[in-house]
């Protein structure tokens, strides 16, 4: 019998298995927060209740990966200050600007930060609740980048595009650089090498705001550097990036990620025509329609239609709406672990 997390990890692999896995992408809902008893304030700086969390949505949906959402560690290490009690949370502010010195700071100090200590454990306590036969996967930075316009602004990385492209590319590149060393870091044994697969998301990617030859210039190499950093420990990984990604999916599964999370916006079909072959594809049902407005039927028929198209991971096209109904979610996890559709290896 084949345990959840080794479905996941061949999935991830592109091995033969035996049916898609099924996975929820930052499940924070009412009743997630019911079952778990946890206070949203300060969560992130409690490994105890971000595990509850996770366990709270495995057991409520029955997603099968038990997920940690650090997105914004790294972020804090260079500086910035984030506002975590927003339903967003948000850059408030940080001591960069385009045009301005960019100074690594000191690695050896990395593993040593609380922040980060913090996380260490948060992921020894999620691998010891799940158990040895369930997937764990981790997130503790945004993709190149997107990180350049949290240190920056986006809206002043998108103009420096067009007034002063090495600049821009200066920050995309400091990013990366600084991101790769934290994941080597982090990712070396001893520290999170439990964990299955590593996601990194990169939104201002998106094909909505990247053309395919922006994406080669400004994201491409900067995406490499830092996959090459995750797979250099023997780890999977997951590339997300938001909206309609259809003209860069050709660009995107030449990044080294094992799987590509993409959005609803995107043809199924069409995504594993550009990209079947090469490398996991990982969605997209729709987080708004059908999960939060839908009828079950309406998510069963989108469900149905990933795994028919060849998707090997199910999920969310993007992050769970906080007022999704529960038995929505529930129709997208149940429709996927009845589903008898075998997957070859590399399809």
């Amino acid at each position: 019998m084949i345990t959840n997390r080794e479905r996941m990890k061949a999935n991830y692999a592109m091995e033969e298995t035996d049916r898609p896995a099924v996975i929820g992408k930052t499940v924070v809902t009412p009743e997630v927060f019911q079952r778990s008893k946890v206070n949203p304030a300060g969560m992130f700086d409690r490994p105890q209740d971000m595990v509850a969390l996770a366990k709270a949505g495995v057991e409520a949906y029955g997603f099968e990966n038990w997920e940690v959402f650090q997105i914004w560690s790294h972020a804090e290490f260079l500086g910035l200050e984030i506002e975590y009690n927003a339903p967003n949370p948000y850059v408030k502010s940080t001591p960069y600007a385009l045009g301005g010195d960019l100074e690594m700071p000191d690695l050896d100090k990395y593993l040593k930060d609380p922040k980060t200590q913090n996380i260490i454990e948060c992921y020894r306590l999620l691998r010891k609740a799940a158990g040895k036969d369930e997937a764990c996967n981790g997130i503790t930075s945004w993709g190149p980048l997107t990180m350049a316009g949290h240190l920056v602004g986006t809206e002043n990385l998108m103009l420096g595009i067009a007034t002063d492209p090495e600049e821009v590319k200066k920050v995309i590149k400091f990013c990366a650089e600084f991101d790769s060393e934290a994941y080597k870091l982090l990712l070396s044994p001893g520290n999170v090498d439990m964990i299955d697969y590593w996601a990194v998301a990169e939104p201002t990617a998106s094909g909505d705001m990247v053309s395919p030859e922006m994406f080669e210039e400004y994201a491409l190499p900067y995406n490499q550097m830092e996959q090459r950093a995750i797979h250099s420990n023997g780890m999977l990984s997951e590339l997300h990036i938001c909206g309609d990604t259809t003209a860069n999916l050709p660009l995107m599964a030449q990044t080294g990620a094992s799987a590509l999370s993409i959005e609803q916006k995107v043809d199924p079909y069409e995504a594993v025509k550009l990209v079947g072959g090469k490398v996991a594809l990982c969605g997209n049902v729709g987080p708004i329609m059908p999960l939060m407005q839908g009828t079950v039927e309406d998510v069963r028929r989108d469900t149905l239609r990933c795994i028919d198209a060849g998707f090997r991971i199910i999920s969310p096209g993007c992050s769970i709406a906080f007022e999704s109904p529960g038995e929505n979610l529930r129709a997208m996890t149940q429709t996927v672990k009845q589903s008898t559709r075998r997957i070859p290896r590399g399809a």
